[in-house]
């Protein structure tokens, strides 16, 4: 699956250990397959900062070259991704030249750090009520690179459970991007193309708006994809 979305010419993968269950020997394989075809893999560590401290380090260490921390919900929480994610001064992750990223000593702690600090891309991602309201605090956390949303987990912690296009969902999306674009960093946010076939003008809303980086679609959408063929064909 990484081989092929990187030949469809994507920019990015994103491999979700808190949406999926893998384990790392799997995660590994993926890692290097997406640096195989050069699609960037990005890993969504499970859970919370709590659980992620520790997958933090081995998704580095086996060759991310992002990290994405589910429901951060206030300034606590960011720092501490910063703290996992980056290296010394910024950070304390202890991640180095020893490992894939550098070649395994190929080049040297020095060069490692300066690489790695440009290179290395920490997202938060707001999908909580609490943390809609503590964006501007999250935001300002220097390390942070980007942030994003999660209109499914919004829906529900405004009441609105399964409708991600809620105006209220759309509106906390919106102090989000509006947010991270005014502190300086990346925004981010996802959609399902395979599942809506009138995603252009959706999306272009999006970078209208001024968002950086648009996750699309997941696996599991080809699912959608067969379900609307064969209810279309029944009509034949």
């Amino acid at each position: 699956m990484v081989e092929m979305l990187g030949f469809a010419g994507l920019d990015f993968v994103r491999i979700d250990l808190d949406g999926a269950i893998f384990n790392l020997e799997t995660v590994q394989a993926m890692i290097h397959a997406a640096h195989a075809v050069g699609v960037t893999p990005f890993v969504r560590v499970p859970l919370d900062v709590a659980h992620g401290e520790w997958y933090i380090p081995a998704a580095l260490q086996m060759g991310a070259l992002g990290i994405i921390v589910p429901r951060v919900t206030g300034r606590a929480d960011a720092v501490a991704a910063v703290q996992a994610t980056k290296l010394p001064p910024t950070g304390e992750c202890h991640v180095g030249a020893l490992g894939f990223l550098g070649g395994f000593g190929q080049i040297s702690a020095q060069e490692y750090r300066d690489w790695a600090e440009e290179n290395i891309i920490l997202s938060a991602q707001v999908e909580t009520k609490s943390g809609v309201e503590a964006i501007e605090e999250i935001v300002s956390v220097d390390g942070l690179d980007m942030v994003q949303s999660g209109r499914g987990d919004l829906s529900r912690q405004y009441g609105v459970p399964g409708q991600g296009s809620h105006p209220l969902v759309l509106e906390a999306e919106r102090t989000v991007i509006k947010a991270g674009l005014e502190a300086g960093k990346m925004v981010s946010v996802q959609h399902y193309p395979l599942r809506d076939p009138d995603q252009v003008e959706v999306i272009g809303d999006w970078i209208r708006q001024g968002v950086h980086c648009l996750s699309l679609g997941g696996d599991k959408d080809i699912v959608a994809v067969y379900r609307r063929l064969l209810t279309e064909l029944k009509t034949v």
